[in-house]
């Protein structure tokens, strides 16, 4: 009697840490969307009409929804209906002087919905962005 009691919990034990799992990867989203695939999805859907004279950056991990990304002039904060975002800069004019034309994209790991603000100065972080993209003719 006291081993079919133990097969009972070893089993009960068994299911509920597979059910923990199937939950847990259910919770999670499942699949994200990486740098490359967020950069895929700027070239194609922002960027469409000319990569020609631009230089992009990308932020070194996704940012939270409502984080704050200061520039010279102003303060732009992830969209909140977001989850978590890559964060592009787009220098539109690279070489000239800053206040001029420029672009941060924010794109969502989860969805691939993007945001995009226009701007006239970088942000203060570029130690946390990475070159990805130069054509600077």
């Amino acid at each position: 009697m006291k081993r079919i009691k133990m097969i009972k919990a070893r089993f009960f034990l068994s299911c509920l840490t597979l059910v923990l799992f199937l939950v847990m990867g259910c919770a999670s989203g499942g699949k994200t969307i990486d740098k490359n695939q967020s950069w895929e999805i700027v070239k194609k859907e922002v960027l469409a009409e000319s990569l020609q004279n631009k230089i992009v950056y990308i932020s070194t991990e996704p940012l939270k929804a409502g984080q704050a990304v200061k520039s010279w002039k102003h303060i732009y904060k992830v969209p909140n209906n977001l989850q978590e975002a890559w964060l592009f800069f787009v220098d539109d004019q690279p070489g000239a002087n800053w206040e001029h034309a420029c672009r941060y994209i924010f794109v969502d790991t989860a969805t691939g919905k993007y945001k995009v603000i226009k701007a006239s100065t970088p942000p203060d972080s570029m130690e946390n962005m990475k070159k990805i993209f130069s054509d600077t003719r």
